[in-house]
């Protein structure tokens, strides 16, 4: 593809970016660690099975990104076992858990958006092809990929409501970007229409639906030894509170006393969607009266209450629960994953606040395995009326098959990726 004619903002954004290249730089002398990557510099061990072949390079921001891409990658490596699959993520988090799935054949951070930087990654990493997932903007990444003539796809995309008043505004500088784009395979209509909206080829989009909604659910097997880990015998009745945002637990916590109190047998299971919180969280807990321990750290007394401070557990947390509710959902977010309990049959509770996943949340109340309120004390009712094992395996059913009616969208990807790739990888 021809590279894009460059405006004076593009112009200036490059020159603003590799402008800090210098501090940045200075920087990575006295913290060296994940910068240092981030600037490029990778592991010459790390790279040395990429010096020959074809390579294909993934990027996915974070955890959650990284999760939704699996069922492409394995689809991917399936069809094309010959190629090495790169994958690149902005976060530590992220990075870690791409390793711990073994998610491809090189895992590293991604370069920042800086002319050297990319440079030194292209070099790296010498790519056949480069997949962005869900909505990764990033200016420079993309004129580069555009320059060095590498197919660039966008796979799993979306523009958030919260993101897309900021690209509106910024059209002249991520306009260039996104028609380097091959092609833009997205979520949802109202995707395709913003992408469109922003300077984007109506030709070079399409609706793919949500890939995370193939996603497998874990195994009895792995979900049990998680079980076993943290505690429980299997006698208890487990409650999941997954992926909350700052003041989310804060809405919960009234409710928490009651719930324990009158329910002998239950357990919680809080995971902050940033680890980070987890000791905030066990503070917040410790004042409203109500033990708790971390994951990472053996038990120092009993507690009813764990803070799951670890990365790639909370899908067996959700397996093992007889209901769940999934955040980012009581705080003007928009919600994460609501489907990933469902996988496990897991009914699932959520609040207004659902933008980002509203496809999926129609699917499950249409189908009767999910379940929404306007704040925590609702919300709490209905978790103990699920508590009931005949009332939560119904619902879980439901919610499973609401999973079952938005499943395809990796097979669509895949056709489209592989267009893209020679036969003969």
């Amino acid at each position: 593809m021809t590279s894009p004619s460059k405006n004076l903002v593009v112009y200036l954004y490059q020159w603003l970016v590799d402008f800090l290249y210098g501090p940045t730089r200075l920087v990575s002398f006295f913290k060296p660690g994940p910068l240092r990557e981030r600037l490029g510099f990778y592991d010459p061990e790390a790279l040395r099975p990429l010096a020959s072949g074809d390579n294909v390079w993934l990027h996915a921001a974070s955890a959650g990104e990284v999760n939704a891409l699996m069922p492409l990658v394995r689809a991917l490596k399936a069809a094309r076992p010959k190629a090495k699959l790169i994958l690149t993520t902005s976060s530590q988090t992220g990075k870690k858990l791409a390793l711990e799935k073994q998610a491809a054949d090189a895992v590293f951070l991604a370069p920042l958006d800086m002319g050297r930087p990319l440079r030194r990654a292209f070099q790296a990493f010498r790519p056949s092809l480069l997949l962005i997932a869900e909505t990764e903007i990033w200016p420079q990444w993309l004129l580069r990929a555009a320059q060095n003539q590498v197919p660039l796809l966008m796979v799993n995309g979306r523009v958030s409501d919260k993101s897309y008043p900021t690209y509106r505004r910024l059209r002249a500088l991520f306009a260039p970007a996104l028609c380097c784009f091959n092609q833009c395979l997205v979520q949802t209509a109202g995707d395709r229409d913003k992408l469109i909206a922003l300077g984007l080829p109506e030709k070079r989009v399409q609706v793919m639906g949500q890939m995370k909604y193939d996603l497998k659910a874990p195994g009895d097997a792995a979900a049990k030894a998680f079980g076993e880990a943290v505690g429980f015998s299997g006698g208890e009745t487990l409650a999941v509170l997954g992926s909350l945002r700052e003041g989310e637990l804060e809405a919960w916590l009234p409710e928490l006393p009651g719930l324990l109190g009158r329910h002998p047998k239950l357990q919680l299971i809080l995971a902050p969607r940033h680890i980070k919180n987890a000791p905030h969280y066990q503070t917040l807990l410790s004042e409203a009266g109500i033990p708790s321990r971390l994951r990472s750290r053996p038990a120092e007394g009993p507690a009813r209450v764990l803070v799951l401070d670890t990365v790639g557990e909370l899908s067996l947390a959700y397996h093992l629960a007889r209901v769940a509710f999934v955040g980012g959902t009581l705080v003007p977010v928009g919600g994460h994953n609501v489907m990933e309990p469902a996988l496990s049959g897991v009914p699932v509770l959520f609040g207004p606040q659902t933008a980002n996943v509203a496809e999926a949340v129609e699917a499950l109340l249409r189908a009767g395995g999910g379940f929404q309120a306007d704040n925590a004390r609702a919300l709490a009712g209905i978790l103990e009326s699920l508590l009931d094992p005949a009332a939560s395996h119904v619902a879980g059913e439901k919610a499973r098959r609401a999973v079952e009616s938005l499943r395809g969208a990796t097979d669509k990807n895949l056709k489209a990726v592989l267009d893209y790739l020679p036969d003969g990888l």
